[in-house]
């Protein structure tokens, strides 16, 4: 992971003023992983899962880095020793965000917030100089970089926030100080980092929390019942797919057409999809409160493309691929399955699906209920699965129209897509991170 940096003499001196040394030489970036060093850069040397960033340092590293800062001691005049390499990065970016004029916006959720983040980047774009991490950077270690990254003189920048353990949600808060924020939606997921579901849900809603101390606005959707807030507070925006009395109310009838309306303005998705006209009413309510007009937003959204592994479409010898293979839990699989009956047409759909992890004791639940889910639809042609507790999910399939096969090992899996993939099917792909499903694409598409 590394990042340029764009304000250079800030930096440096936010740098200097925390170890208590002058820095002769220029920082053009910072980075923790020392594969991706390059000239000139700061290299901050953390502790690892199992081992430390330090021991990848050789003598070509050395020349080219202008300061390595470390927790771990090592003998050389360009290392520093910290106590914390963590506490150093964080405390670098909290600093450095009091010099940004930008209006940053925070946004959280379990599915939905790097399709969010980057439509919204698109919309304000053009009008705006803006700011934004980059993929997932959203982390306890990547947020701080990606504000290391910005622009002090830009209009806004968009920060991605992610959590898989209590308190996360407000440290980065801490971090980041949002004028603005939006949690797109909340469900259970990674629920190993949690006692209980409710703490989960309390740790999202310390965006809100953060926002209403600071005097910032708060985008409510209120079509989700965990998102629990005192809607008495005057700066909260509300948008909704269900409710008309929401500031942004949209009317996804003709989503199948490729139309959303959005108080009564008729937009052209590039997504005939429920999933998208949600992450775009998310993103539309903070663009068009901040002054984008309804014109450049549709101009911006027929530019639009899905990130990679977040229900990308690809069209492959007479075969549709949809590589929805980022992250998986139940409520966004149901989803994602659901959406298929949209374009079923005449291919037969074939799900490929992998473990959902992190759930922690709601783990076998959760894959029995996403077969019962399953056999209740009747456009589901063949489930093909793989992983450990996937099996649960075979097991409660007991629709007689769609045929399924558990896989021990992936290989077994690709010899049977192998044979499929020459009858024009339609091929979904979901699955836990950890699953790696995307390897599947590649190796049966030649991706």
């Amino acid at each position: 992971m590394r990042i340029d940096i764009k304000e250079k003499r800030i930096l440096k001196s936010i740098i200097c003023k925390r170890l208590g040394i002058d820095i002769v030489r220029n920082i053009n970036g910072i980075s923790i992983d020392s594969r991706n060093i390059k000239k000139g850069d700061l290299f901050i040397a953390l502790q690892g899962h199992k081992s430390h960033g330090i021991d990848f340092i050789d003598n070509q590293h050395l020349n080219d880095l202008s300061l390595i800062v470390s927790d771990k001691k090592i003998i050389d005049p360009k290392i520093v020793l910290v106590p914390d390499s963590k506490d150093f990065l964080v405390h670098i970016a909290t600093e450095f965000r009091k010099s940004l004029k930008s209006k940053v916006i925070g946004i959280t959720g379990t599915n939905g917030k790097t399709s969010t983040k980057e439509l919204l980047v698109k919309f304000l774009k053009t009008k705006f100089d803006v700011n934004y991490s980059h993929g997932n950077y959203n982390s306890t270690i990547s947020l701080p970089l990606s504000l290391l990254g910005c622009d002090a003189k830009s209009s806004y920048c968009v920060l991605e926030m992610g959590a898989s353990r209590k308190q996360e949600i407000s440290f980065l808060c801490a971090v980041a100080k949002p004028d603005f924020g939006l949690i797109t939606n909340i469900s259970e997921s990674h629920l190993e980092g949690y006692k209980n579901f409710e703490e989960l849900i309390n740790t999202k809603l310390a965006l809100y929390d953060s926002l209403v101390d600071n005097g910032g606005a708060y985008f409510l959707n209120k079509d989700d019942s965990n998102i629990t807030i005192k809607e008495d507070y005057q700066k909260i925006i509300t948008y909704s797919n269900y409710d008309k009395s929401s500031d942004y109310f949209a009317d996804t009838s003709q989503i199948i057409e490729g139309f959303v309306y959005i108080n009564d303005y008729l937009f052209n998705v590039p997504y005939k999809s429920d999933i998208f006209a949600s992450n775009f009413l998310a993103s539309y309510s903070i663009a068009s409160s901040l002054g984008v007009s309804n014109k450049k937003i549709q101009d911006a959204l027929l530019g639009f493309e899905y990130p990679k592994g977040r229900g990308e479409i690809l069209e492959i010898d007479g075969n549709t691929i949809i590589d929805d293979t980022y992250n998986a839990n139940l409520n966004s699989m149901k989803a994602g399955i659901k959406e298929l009956e949209l374009i079923k047409g005449e291919k037969p759909i074939v799900l490929i699906l992998g473990d959902m992890l992190d759930l922690g004791d709601s783990s076998k639940a959760h894959h029995l209920e996403l077969g019962k889910f399953i056999s209740e639809l009747n456009f589901i042609d063949k489930v093909y699965c793989t992983g450990l507790m996937t099996s649960y999910t075979v097991d409660s399939i007991t629709n007689k129209n769609i045929k399924f096969k558990h896989f021990i090992d992936t290989s077994s899996l690709i010899e049977s897509l192998n044979e499929d993939k020459n009858n024009n099917m339609i091929f979904y792909f979901k699955g836990s991170r950890g699953m790696e499903m995307e390897k599947i694409i590649n190796k049966v598409f030649n991706r």
